[in-house]
């Protein structure tokens, strides 16, 4: 039997998982999970090599193919990192060549979002569908387009970078350079920060510290009845609900999955977003797009760079 990996590289972690060779199959799912340290200053290769190393750990030598996920601008084509926010240094790096080098099989590099997407649309959220989109919210807001049974990355292969839409043109700024980016204003710092400004500006009196924290922690509050708390979600709901408007009236998705630990929160965020798309569409019909929490967890980037590198292994991307 035949293993596929799946690698999703972050600033701190790298995921990685294993499936079989019937990856292609809707019930494709991780055989052998693991994670380890990415360790950024140590460069591109090493952080390859440690890979190569847990996978002679866990006795996979029949690995056929790899597919490296990672935050930021991807060329596909040429297998490049340009840039990454969460890996400094990590600059026009050749991923595709060290990881061949390293596993000695055939890789494929994507963007994680991208990654996120495809694994959510062959064995997720979107499976069967012929047009879908996914939102990553974490400390970031990551987008994936499938468009005609296909991943969508666009002339230059950055397409999906949804979370750096401008959703307010006065907004916060972003750590893009722009201001009022999706990121900016429903991303996790951005909810944490607003979440302590409205319990500062409440007096203190009735504030919960614990819950300017995270937003999981704000969240819990919020399903306490805490008003502030509310309020955020409410607010980042609305901020969604337009980004989910904006894709609707370009793209008219048969459905849009929305995951990451923001979206953990559930209701009291995705009722708000649902009623704004509703009310921000040119008709209702337009509103009928399914809005779906996401199905794969934080491992979807590991299991669609996997299908991924399957695809592309079987001549069907």
């Amino acid at each position: 039997m035949a293993f596929i990996l799946g690698v999703d590289i972050g600033g701190t972690d790298i995921k990685l998982g294993i499936v079989d060779e019937a990856a292609s199959k809707p019930a494709a799912r991780e055989l052998v999970s693991g994670t380890i340290p990415t360790r950024a200053g140590e460069g591109p290769e090493r952080a390859a090599a440690r890979v190569r190393a847990w996978c002679d750990g866990q006795g996979a030598s029949r690995v056929e193919a790899a597919g490296i996920a990672c935050a930021g601008l991807i060329d596909g084509r040429r297998g490049l990192l340009h840039v990454s926010p969460n890996l400094g240094g990590w600059v026009d790096a050749p991923l595709r060549d060290l990881f061949e080098r390293a596993l000695g099989v055939p890789a494929v590099v994507e963007n994680d979002a991208n990654a996120a997407a495809y694994g959510e649309w062959r064995a997720g959220a979107g499976r069967g569908l012929s047009s879908f989109v996914c939102l990553t919210l974490g400390t970031g807001v990551g987008g994936g387009i499938v468009l005609g049974g296909s991943l969508y990355r666009g002339a230059t292969g950055f397409a999906g970078e949804i979370g750096h839409a401008v959703i307010c043109a006065d907004g916060p700024p972003c750590a893009c350079g722009n201001r009022g980016c999706l990121e900016a204003l429903i991303g996790a710092r951005a909810i944490v920060r607003r979440a302590r400004e409205l319990y500062g500006a409440s007096g203190g009196a009735r504030a919960e510290p614990a819950a300017g924290r995270s937003p999981e922690e704000l969240a819990r509050a919020a399903a306490r009845g805490d008003e502030v708390a509310a309020r955020v979600f409410a607010e980042t709901g609305r901020y969604l609900g337009i980004a989910l408007a904006n894709i609707v009236h370009i793209l008219a998705p048969e459905a849009i999955a929305v995951g990451g630990g923001v979206a953990g929160a559930g209701e009291i965020l995705f009722g708000p977003a649902r009623e704004t798309l509703r009310r921000s569409v040119m008709d209702d019909r337009m509103a009928e797009v399914r809005v779906v929490p996401a199905e794969l967890g934080n491992r979807a980037a590991v299991l669609g760079s996997a299908l991924l590198a399957h695809a592309e292994a079987a001549g069907a991307r």
